[in-house]
């Protein structure tokens, strides 16, 4: 009896860290922002997880908004995400002469089965990086570099 209850035990142990919740992983993003001049704004995108992770990132929203214009390069790819360090997939640099808005989504999906399909595959997460850019900007606030951690399925 002693022996069947231990290996029950051991068996809900194993199924428990087998669970998807036990694989669950932290995915990070952050982007830099520096002004070169007074209107050029470059940008760089940067992920990082608790575990190595194979994703598809996509970069979307309306990208930098001016006195008429719009200026965005919407970009994605395959990314493997290693456990701990910090990855720069994706950067964009262009003028914005202010006022205007900055107006980045970042999405994290699975890692698509066939790289060459049209369907986008499942969202992980989404990350928002949004601000007004006011009259007379003169530096960048440091709004984007605190990172935005979301659990996601491993």
């Amino acid at each position: 009896m002693i022996v069947r209850s231990l290996i029950a035990a051991a068996l809900f142990a194993g199924a428990l860290l087998a669970s998807p919740a036990a694989q669950a992983a932290q995915v990070c993003a952050w982007m830099t922002e520096k002004l070169d001049g007074e209107e050029m704004h470059d940008f760089q995108l940067y992920l990082q997880a608790d575990q190595e992770l194979e994703i598809y990132y996509k970069i979307g929203g309306e990208g930098l908004i001016g006195d008429g214009s719009r200026m965005h390069s919407p970009g994605s790819g395959t990314f493997v995400l290693h456990k701990g360090v910090a990855e720069k997939p994706w950067g964009f640099g262009a003028t914005l002469s202010p006022p205007g808005q900055v107006d980045f989504v970042v999405g994290v999906h699975k890692k698509p089965v066939d790289i060459f399909s049209e369907t986008l595959p499942p969202l992980l997460a989404s990350f928002d990086f949004k601000r007004k850019v006011p009259e007379g900007e003169k530096k960048a606030p440091a709004t984007f570099a605190t990172k935005q951690c979301k659990t996601v399925a491993g």
